[in-house]
């Protein structure tokens, strides 16, 4: 099935987003963060990237969806690619970077692996994968099928179209596009508790007593 049409964030919004960082979701949100063994893989001077998620399922052998992906694909975009844990054939290489790229988009999330890394490099793109490798899948004559812009399942977060990418050196989280707004109120950047715990430790305090771990230490010992 292709669904060619989907509802994106604006680039305003986008844009705001650059400003949330992924490691501070990761303090309060227990969803939507991909698997630590999904990662960048040095494919681009910068790891950043923020960016509406077109989804991608496909067998594992079969790049024939990943090629319409990168047809579809929107300046807003990070392509997001489901291949059910396989990681022996690459869906992603050269030739699909420099297709993503002409359309405009942002980076790539890989459910597994990725090839051409120093070439992709060259063209300074982000990717996201558990793997490297020198096999890519194959050119079929006939598809096995697959799927665009339906939810998908990468590196244990599931991610539907629409939903916003944003990612760095440390991996990749996704925010659903209806939680984008409590995101931006809430979590852009240190927050003035965060700044003033900095504060507190240069002034010599103990980080174990500002975050109570002292006093639940000597709680455990008086059980």
């Amino acid at each position: 099935m292709v669904i060619e049409t989907f509802d994106r964030p604006s680039e305003e919004t986008l844009s705001e987003l650059e400003r949330v960082d992924p490691n501070e979701l990761g303090h309060h949100r227990h969803f939507g963060h991909a698997a630590p063994e999904l990662a960048f893989m040095e494919t681009a001077r910068s790891a950043s990237v923020v960016g509406s998620a077109l989804t991608v399922r496909i067998p594992p052998v079969d790049g024939t969806m990943v090629h319409k992906a990168t047809e579809l694909a929107e300046p807003t975009d990070v392509i997001v690619i489901e291949m059910d844990g396989h990681e022996t054939n690459a869906p992603w290489g050269e030739i699909t970077t420099h297709a993503a790229v002409a359309n405009g988009a942002r980076g790539v999330v890989i459910g597994g692996a990725v090839t051409d890394t120093a070439a992709i490099r060259e063209i300074d793109f982000p990717v996201y994968a558990r793997e490297k490798t020198t096999r890519t899948v194959q050119r079929l004559e006939d598809s096995l099928g697959g799927d665009i812009n339906v939810p998908v399942q990468v590196g244990g977060a599931v991610v539907r179209p629409g939903d916003v990418a944003i990612g760095n050196g440390d991996g990749v989280a996704f925010v659903p596009r209806d939680e984008v707004e409590h995101v931006l109120e809430h979590y852009t950047g240190h927050s003035e508790a965060e700044r003033d715990v900095i504060d507190r430790l240069y002034e010599g305090e103990s980080l174990a007593d500002i975050s109570g771990a002292n006093d639940r230490i000597a709680a455990l010992r008086d059980e």
